[in-house]
């Protein structure tokens, strides 16, 4: 009897197989057409939401009296960036706004949609806030950032203690 159940519970689950399969199937193809194409490929699914925040790719050279960073901003106009420093940390801030097209538009194609970048960069050395200066140009900002001068070094006098100890208990 137990051969007869296996037997008829393979039977049905063979009969409901063609419409799993084809589940199966469409989530391969999904699959392999967002391996092939990437990140766009999910998105245009639906499966990574617009508007999201993307981390530019970005060079950092030092030179020897500055620093210069570069940053890919593609499609980012110059008054759509906020640059903040804190510390060592260089935070970048853009905003890339997709076309809204209207609604008797046939789109056939639609990757460029808006975009949210941020990235905290840490500086490799101390640099002078008052000698930063930024620009844009072809969906490349630059950040020119000065080291500050040197200070000489000084001679720290040690003089001899009036009696007063420290106490660490």
């Amino acid at each position: 009897m137990s051969e007869t159940n296996a037997t008829s519970s393979k039977e049905s689950s063979d009969k409901a197989s063609p419409p799993l399969d084809r589940v199966r199937q469409e989530m391969e193809r999904w699959l392999e057409v967002a391996r092939s194409t990437g990140e766009r490929a999910l998105e245009s699914l639906g499966v990574v939401a617009s508007g999201r925040l993307s981390q530019p790719a970005i060079d950092i050279v030092e030179l020897d009296h500055e620093i210069v960073l570069q940053v890919d901003l593609p499609g980012v106009a110059a008054e759509h960036v906020n640059l903040s420093l804190v510390g060592n940390m260089l935070t970048v801030k853009a905003a890339r706004q997709g076309l809204d097209f209207p609604e008797s538009i046939r789109r056939h194609v639609f990757e460029r949609t808006s975009t949210q970048f941020e990235r905290a960069i840490p500086l490799p050395v101390p640099v002078d806030p008052d000698g930063i200066r930024a620009e844009t140009r072809d969906g490349l900002l630059t950040v020119t950032l000065k080291k500050p001068a040197l200070s000489p070094g000084r001679s720290i006098p040690v003089v001899r203690s009036t009696g007063t100890k420290v106490d660490f208990s």
